[in-house]
């Protein structure tokens, strides 16, 4: 089993009510039912995420932790919102709809489960879309919060198109359509560094502005396996020039071109 790619988490639309203001996504955020989601839908085989890179990877940041199950530290955020924008508030809670794809039990399960954290401060609406459907209105902004899987590339500089800002627009691949000057400056220098221990550092930065924008509520690592009958082999025999064994699969996906079959 892989748990090296892809993270599943709650995503945040920044560019519009209501989680264009702080205060609604970090109420969302601590009211986030986390080991809930964590006990129910990951099982204990999928490892618990607060962030996008995995506890063993090198640009891991040990002080970033994942906020959630406070509901209580979520009050006066919500009461404060409320008062300054009733518009997007009925009875006190913050009006909001969370999308996602199906159908599907375990999303349908997965938003279930957040709407019970989450309805003492929020009015939950949902919809379930077909993933194409879903897919495009997240690439147009078209939601305001989302189940949403993301991340995992091997170099984090291959993921910067879903942080930095030139790509949010109309159609946007920064899904959370959050960005600042200074995060996308750490991302170029990162990108730019032969320093390994630089650039380390710098995805810790990045990871904790990341953390404080509170866009992504992380729920998990995502757990991918790959089975296959006895008499299929070489799927992982890939090596490099040097004769170093490269990895077998990537947020999911094999290497297909060196598979062969043993009918002996």
């Amino acid at each position: 089993i892989d748990t090296s790619g892809e993270e599943s988490f709650v995503m945040l639309n920044a560019s519009r009510p209501p989680f264009d203001d702080l205060r609604a996504r970090q109420a969302l955020t601590l009211a986030t039912p986390l080991q809930a989601y964590r006990d129910l839908i990951a099982l204990g085989v999928a490892p618990d995420a607060n962030q996008m890179f995995t506890l063993d990877s090198p640009f891991y940041a040990p002080d970033v932790v994942q906020a959630g199950d406070d509901p209580d530290a979520a009050t006066p955020l919500v009461a404060d919102y409320c008062a300054d924008v009733p518009d997007q508030c009925s009875g006190g809670k913050i009006d909001v709809e969370l999308q996602w794809f199906g159908p599907a039990v375990i999303t349908t399960r997965t938003a279930e489960i957040l709407d019970q954290g989450w309805g003492g401060h929020f009015n939950v609406a949902f919809d379930e879309l077909a993933q194409d459907t879903h897919i495009q209105e997240i690439a147009l902004g078209q939601y305001d919060a989302a189940i949403w899987r993301q991340f995992g590339a091997v170099d984090p500089s291959l993921d910067r198109l879903f942080l930095i800002c030139r790509t949010i627009d109309v159609i946007s691949l920064n899904f959370a359509r959050y960005c600042t000057d200074e995060r996308d400056a750490l991302i170029a220098e990162a990108q730019a560094t032969p320093d390994d221990a630089r650039r380390a550092e710098l995805w810790q930065e990045i990871t904790r502005q990341t953390n404080d924008a509170a866009t992504y509520v992380f729920l998990d690592h995502t757990a991918w396996d790959n089975a296959f009958r006895a008499e299929v082999q070489g799927v992982c025999n890939r090596t490099s020039p040097d004769g170093l064994p490269l990895r077998c699969s990537i947020t999911g996906a094999t290497w297909f071109d060196s598979v062969w079959f043993d009918r002996s």
